[in-house]
């Protein structure tokens, strides 16, 4: 049970992440001239390197993958057990 929580909440944080990222690129798309040209902002060290934001969603994106495989790995009894010993420390 504890399992599935913790992947539906994976799935509502990677459909977050996903709107997030279309807001972002709506915003961009609305900022840019309709002119036809590009955007002025070009990094220094290359155009093939992603942006920190995408670098961000990328690794974001490997933890929750990482995330997943754990849980996806570990026994249900060791979560319960993990669950059981935070509510008892959260009771102190």
């Amino acid at each position: 049970m504890a399992n599935e929580d913790l992947q539906s909440e994976i799935e509502i944080l990677r459909k977050q992440l996903e709107e997030f990222k279309r807001e972002r690129e709506s915003q961009q798309a609305a900022a840019t001239p309709e002119t036809g040209e590009q955007p002025e902002s070009v990094s220094v060290s290359g155009a093939n390197e992603p942006s920190g934001s995408e670098e961000l969603i990328a690794q974001f994106r490997d933890l929750l993958d990482s995330i997943d495989k754990d849980i996806k790995d570990t026994k249900p009894t060791t979560l319960l057990i993990v669950f059981a010993l935070g509510v008892l420390v959260g009771r102190l």
